[in-house]
C-alpha cells in the first residue's frame, strides 16, 4: 500500500496546474496559463518574489512563452541499477529546463518538491530550500535569464521521507510575462515538470542510497556491511547510486558463513565497465570497505570471498592488499583486504574486515 504523501506550502499550490482551477489561452503551438492569486501567494510563501519579463517575440496581444521540464531520477525506480531508496537515504535528480520559444525570458526560477524529504546539495549553487519547506528546492536557472533555445541542467539530492512505500515529486518553472495593450494577459506563467515516483524500503538489513564523494552507507542484518566512496570519482559524476544488502541464505563458498553482503553500485559492477569510477585503466580510487559478522567458536577463518556481478563463476578469496602491486587492488584483483580478525569471547566468535575496491559483487567469511 502506498504511504501518504505530504506536499510542502510552496508544491502543494502546484496542484492548481492538475486541478482545473486555471485559465488557458492557446497561442500557436503553446499555452498561456494565468494564475490565480491563490497561487502568487503560495510562490509568495516560500519567499520567491516572481517578477518575470519576456523579451523579444511580445507581440500587442499576447505575451507567449513555452518551456520543457524533464525531470530524471538517478536511483530508486526501474530503470535505475538501485530500483529503491531506503528511508532517510539520498535520493539524486537530473532537471533540464529548456525555453522553447522564440523569446527570451527574464526572473525564472524553478521549483522542486519531495513530500516528506528534504533538500541536501546541488550543482548549482543558487538552488536552496524554501523558505519555512526544506522538502522543496528553489532555483534559479542560468541566473534567471533563459535566452531563446538555452537549456538548463541541473543534479540535486533530497532525503528520502522515512514512512511508505514510494514518494512522487512535483516541480514546475516559474516566470511573469506582460503583455503590452490588454490588461488581462498580466499574470505568472508556470510550466509542470514530470512527476517522478520513486520506491521506498524500509532499510535495516539493507542500505539504498545516492552518495557523492567521501560520503558512507552502512547496513546491519545478517552481517554488518559498510562502504565508503574514496573523494576522488573519475569522470567527475554529481554522485553514484549505492546499494547494501546482507542477506542469510547459500553460502557463496563451500565453506563461507550461510551469510553474505551483495554490495551494487552499477557504475561499476565491473572493474573493466567504462566510466568505472574508481579505476580508468590505470590510475584506482577504491572505495573502502568494512564486515563483520559472527560465528561458532568452532568455525575456521580462512578469508574473504568474493564472487563478481555476472554470478556464473566460482566465489575466489581475495588477497590481502598488501601483497598486491602498489599495495591495493587492481585489475586482475579488484577486491582486497586490510584487515581480517577473528576473536573468540563467550562463546562467539567475532568476525572483523576491511578492505577496499574497484567493482562490487557479493562478500562473505570462508
Amino acid at each position: 500500500m502506498r504511504g501518504a504523501m505530504r506536499r510542502g506550502p510552496a508544491l502543494r499550490k502546484l496542484d492548481i496546474l492538475e486541478s482545473g482551477r486555471r485559465e488557458t489561452e492557446g497561442i500557436g503551438n503553446s499555452t498561456m496559463t494565468r494564475l490565480s492569486s491563490r497561487f502568487l501567494a503560495a510562490i509568495a510563501v516560500v519567499g520567491a518574489a516572481i517578477v518575470a519579463s519576456l523579451v523579444g517575440g511580445v507581440g500587442a496581444d499576447h505575451a507567449s512563452t513555452s518551456f520543457t521540464v524533464v525531470n530524471t531520477a538517478l536511483i530508486g525506480t526501474s530503470g535505475n541499477g538501485v530500483p529503491e531508496v531506503s528511508y532517510g537515504g539520498k535520493i539524486g535528480f537530473e532537471t533540464t529546463v529548456t525555453n522553447t520559444n522564440s523569446s527570451n525570458a527574464t526572473h525564472v526560477q524553478f521549483a522542486f518538491q519531495v513530500p516528506g524529504g528534504s533538500f541536501v546539495d546541488a550543482t548549482d549553487p543558487s538552488c536552496a530550500p524554501a523558505k519555512g519547506d526544506s522538502s522543496t528546492m528553489i532555483c534559479i536557472p542560468n541566473g534567471g535569464t533563459m535566452n531563446s533555445g538555452s537549456s538548463y541542467t541541473v543534479d540535486f539530492r533530497f532525503t528520502a521521507p522515512t514512512s511508505g512505500s514510494s514518494v512522487t515529486t512535483a516541480s514546475g518553472v516559474s516566470i511573469a510575462a506582460k503583455s503590452q495593450g490588454n490588461p488581462l494577459n498580466n499574470g505568472t506563467l508556470v510550466q509542470a515538470g514530470n512527476p517522478v515516483t520513486v520506491t521506498l524500503n524500509a532499510g535495516g538489513f539493507q542500505n539504498d542510497t545516492y552518495l557523492r564523494g567521501n560520503e558512507g552507507a552502512t547496513a546491519g542484518g545478517p552481517q554488518n556491511f559498510s562502504a565508503q566512496l574514496p573523494n576522488a570519482l573519475f569522470g567527475t559524476p554529481f554522485g553514484l547510486e549505492l546499494g547494501i544488502k546482507n542477506q542469510a541464505g547459500t553460502p557463496i563458498c563451500a565453506t563461507c558463513l550461510p551469510v553474505f553482503t551483495e554490495l551494487t553500485i552499477p557504475a561499476a559492477s565491473f572493474v573493466t565497465n567504462v566510466g568505472n569510477p574508481f579505476y580508468d585503466g590505470t590510475s584506482s580510487h577504491p572505495y573502502g570497505w568494512t564486515m563483520s559478522a559472527t560465528a561458532a567458536t568452532s568455525f575456521k577463518l580462512t578469508g574473504i570471498f568474493h564472487i563478481d556481478d555476472a554470478l556464473s563463476g566460482a566465489s575466489a578469496p581475495i588477497p590481502a592488499c598488501a601483497i598486491l602491486p602498489g599495495g591495493g587492488p587492481t585489475l586482475s584483483f579488484p577486491v582486497c583486504y586490510d584487515t581480517l580478525t577473528g576473536k573468540n569471547h563467550a562463546g562467539v566468535q567475532t568476525l572483523t574486515a576491511s578492505g577496499r575496491g574497484l567493482e562490487n559483487g557479493r562478500v562473505g567469511f570462508g
